[in-house]
């Protein structure tokens, strides 16, 4: 089977609340640790730290999700009229 070309214009999917903490995760993990170069021992750090958060400090990062995904379905409803 064959795959349908994708469309490069499409809107790309919104990052995770997870994401979003990762971003940030990763500037400071960087300044702590500049010798780890690794994108795993990155992830697996970020990973470790998002499961120590309490729910109320996830919070913001899900709302920042939340407002992504609302501009995405906003984009994205906008690109399929233009189909």
């Amino acid at each position: 089977k064959k795959k349908n070309a994708a469309d490069p214009n499409q809107p790309k999917r919104p990052a995770t609340a997870f994401f979003v903490f990762l971003e940030e995760y990763r500037k400071t993990f960087k300044d702590k640790h500049p010798n780890i170069k690794g994108v795993a021992a990155v992830g697996k750090a970020g990973g470790d730290a998002w499961k120590r958060l309490t729910e109320e400090e996830k919070k913001p990062y899900h709302d920042k999700a939340a407002q992504k995904k609302a501009d995405y379905e906003k984009t994205l409803t906008e690109y399929k009229k233009k189909q």
